[in-house]
């Protein structure tokens, strides 16, 4: 099991909920049928904490996501069991079909909008104050700015909650590509052909177009006027500009497997990352959106001849 699948699990579940990837990984090793000792082990594990998972007592809040989280793993039983030569692609299917499932749900019990924005909104408030009065406690004056920083963003969760659908997105789509390359590396017999590398990574150029409306959506007087339209505009283009980010970042893996990029330039990038995270974000979504018109991976492949056809 490489070790670098586990990592990102790891950092996955400290910031999403685990079910997201853990419950998809569990249904996908049941449709490629768990028959060797390690692939039993991983199933019944997975299996059984998505379990103990769902059986959490909790609000509204948690309730919602436990329901999501299910839809979303019998959804990826669905389209990547039994459409698997394109992970991407039925990716995006799995979430359309747990969204419906889950919008099911909620009608049939008649809860709306409203009650799952101010349950997230409490919920989020309570964790910033919670998270507050702990490094309260430790005392220092650094402690104190960001208490009161943190205090700050509790006040501000209810803005902060209108991102919800674009979170839910971008944790399901993340933990459906670990749960995908999980079964890969697990199962005897995995779904789908051998995975791509990382640095292949790339989707429909069309999808230009859920950057380009939403920003016209937002910046075009007048569209506020519609109720909803320049919010949801909001949610669809960060999940945009999540997968163009992604995008970029496989160009400059395959950069550097290319020989491209010099390893110390690697090692400042990851160092700018930690530290400069929104900037560095910002440019990958520019590069991940100008490889759809310069197809930097083709221009990386392309042979030099030295001016001369031999």
């Amino acid at each position: 099991m490489p070790l670098g699948w586990l990592a990102l699990v790891a950092v996955f579940v400290l910031t999403a909920p685990a079910l997201f990837v853990l419950g998809p990984l569990a249904g996908l090793l049941l449709v490629a049928r768990p028959v060797s000792r390690r692939a039993a082990l991983w199933f019944g594990a997975t299996a059984a904490w998505s379990a103990w998972w769902v059986a959490q007592p909790g609000g509204l809040g948690t309730r919602f996501v436990a329901a999501f989280g299910l839809a979303l793993s019998g959804a990826a039983m669905v389209s990547l069991g039994l459409f698997p030569a394109r992970p991407f692609r039925q990716a995006w299917v799995a979430l359309a079909l747990a969204t419906a499932v889950t919008a099911g749900w909620c009608l049939v019990f008649g809860i709306g909008w409203g009650h799952l924005t101010s349950a997230a909104a409490s919920a989020l408030g309570d964790a910033f104050r919670a998270q507050a009065d702990a490094i309260t406690a430790l005392g220092g004056s650094a402690g104190d700015e960001t208490a009161a920083a943190l205090r700050q963003m509790a006040g501000q969760a209810r803005a902060v909650v209108a991102y919800l659908p674009a979170a839910l997105a971008i944790s399901a789509l993340a933990g459906l590509a670990l749960a995908w390359r999980g079964q890969q590396w697990i199962a005897p017999a995995p779904l789908g052909g051998p995975p791509r590398p990382f640095a292949a990574f790339t989707f429909s150029d069309q999808a230009v177009w859920a950057v380009v409306l939403p920003v016209a959506a937002l910046v075009i007087p007048g569209t506020g006027a519609v109720p909803g339209l320049r919010v949801g505009a909001a949610n669809v283009l960060a999940v945009a500009v999540a997968c163009y980010a992604v995008r970029g970042l496989a160009v400059l893996r395959a950069g550097a497997g290319a020989g491209r990029v010099p390893a110390a330039s690697i090692a400042l990038f990851a160092a700018l990352v930690l530290f400069m995270f929104p900037f560095v974000a910002s440019g990958l979504t520019v590069m991940g959106l100008a490889d759809t018109w310069l197809d930097f991976r083709r221009r990386l492949a392309a042979p030099t001849t030295g001016g001369f056809d031999r």
